[in-house]
């Protein structure tokens, strides 16, 4: 969820959370406002009622009713009643306002009555005067509504403005991130133009990362620089000693235990040419010195690999099987590093099997992607060494002396630079599978 969305739900629910309380103390404000005003009316009718009882006006009146007086309007929703009161202590009781059911002939309705006692020609009354509430109720029914769906509106409408806003608001923030945070092949490639915006944090934010990406851009020319001055500085002498070393081999008159000492110190220079040349490879390749403009099929560079091979395969008795099954034409690759890759995964399986062993290749497609599957039958890795076979200067089998252990980490580091998955699978003396998915 992005935070423009964040932002805007986060103000849709406040707003939705204030509406709520709103909606639910509005009608009991209403309810106290409504009895505060029919109260005031009922104690001023109550007076009015007082005052011609004590002018005689009602006498008549309740002496025809035997002592007693009732008076209501049509709808039966106001009532006056005098009764006379035969309980003295009734008297003390003073005025009452009340919720009550008044019974009007034969039907019970809810009424907000004032109850006065008052003395009339030596005769306790009291005086009951009532107003009807029913619709109070309808009222804070209509209210609860009406709120209901004005919260509904405002909720809905208060999304599509904050969303806007927010966006709005965020757009140099989505700039930013569109523009100097996606992946980059290296910071050569990375976009420095400065992102316009009106908020100082955002424009603090891109002025920083600009900032950083220009001091990993140096760090990173001065690394390549290194590199390549390193690379030639170590291999100009090592190709002197190689090229004195067979002078003297091929001048003679040398013992043969000198023989052996001097053919051994080429083979250390020639491992550590090799070394060299392999990170001088894995450095360009990771700092994106190398094209990707070349296309090639799948089994079309298989076989140039096999072709290349055939004869290890001899030498150590190990039979190869193809299983061809789909071909994959490969676009926007090196051709020469995917050549090293597939070149470096058969030759671990041709130094890791044992002798008369088999390595099966196949190629096919499977869950919508192709790739490329390469299982020998060979000694076989334990589990809690899988992870680390990547890592360089560690082989697999200290056993062999001729490994120096950069043949995996190139292979990872080609993989990557053409975003091909690997999958390593393997059993300790029953094999190992490397899985190329494209």
């Amino acid at each position: 969820m992005t935070i423009q969305v964040k932002f805007a739900l986060y103000n849709a629910v406040s707003k939705a959370l204030i509406i709520l309380a709103f909606m639910t103390l509005l009608p009991i404000l209403v309810e106290r406002i409504v009895y505060e005003h029919i109260d005031k009316r009922l104690v001023a009718r109550s007076e009015r009622i007082l005052l011609t009882v004590k002018r005689g006006s009602i006498a008549d009146i309740v002496r025809e009713q035997d002592c007693s007086f009732e008076s209501y309007n049509i709808l039966k929703e106001e009532f006056v009643a005098i009764y006379p009161i035969t309980d003295p202590l009734k008297m003390n009781n003073g005025t009452q306002i009340r919720n009550e059911t008044w019974s009007i002939e034969g039907e019970k309705l809810q009424h907000r009555i004032i109850s006065r006692p008052f003395l009339y020609d030596n005769q306790m009354y009291e005086l009951n005067i009532g107003e009807g509430i029913s619709t109070i109720d309808e009222l804070k029914s209509i209210i609860q509504r009406f709120l209901l769906v004005m919260m509904l509106g405002v909720i809905l409408i208060s999304l599509f403005i904050d969303l806007a806003f927010a966006r709005l608001l965020l757009k140099p923030l989505n700039s930013i991130i569109s523009t100097k945070l996606l992946p980059v092949p290296s910071p050569a490639y990375f976009n420095f133009t400065p992102i316009p915006s009106s908020t100082a944090e955002f424009n603090q934010l891109d002025n920083r990362i600009n900032e950083m990406m220009h001091k990993l851009k140096d760090s990173f020319q001065i690394e390549k620089e290194f590199i390549s001055n390193v690379s030639h500085e170590l291999q100009t002498p090592i190709s002197i000693i190689q090229n004195r070393l067979e002078n003297i081999i091929n001048e003679g008159n040398l013992s043969d235990e000198l023989l052996i000492k001097l053919s051994d110190s080429q083979r250390t220079l020639n491992r550590m040419s090799r070394i060299i040349k392999a990170l001088l490879l894995i450095s360009k390749i990771e700092n994106d010195q190398y094209l990707k403009q070349d296309a090639i099929g799948a089994i079309e560079l298989m076989d140039e690999v096999l072709e290349e091979i055939e004869e290890r395969l001899t030498e150590k008795n190990i039979t190869l099987h193809k299983y061809f099954y789909d071909d994959y034409n490969i676009t926007h690759c090196n051709r020469t590093l995917l050549f090293t890759m597939i070149t470096n995964l058969i030759n671990n399986a041709i130094k890791y099997n044992k002798d008369g062993g088999n390595i099966d290749i196949y190629t096919h497609v499977k869950d919508g992607r192709f790739q490329i599957e390469i299982k020998d039958s060979g000694i076989g890795i334990d589990k809690t060494d899988i992870n680390g076979i990547f890592d360089r200067f560690k082989r697999l089998n200290k056993n062999k002396a001729d490994g120096y252990g950069l043949g995996l980490p190139l292979v990872k580091t080609i993989a990557g630079f053409h975003k091909i998955e690997i999958i390593v699978e393997s059993t300790p003396n029953v094999g190992t599978e490397f899985t190329l998915r494209f």
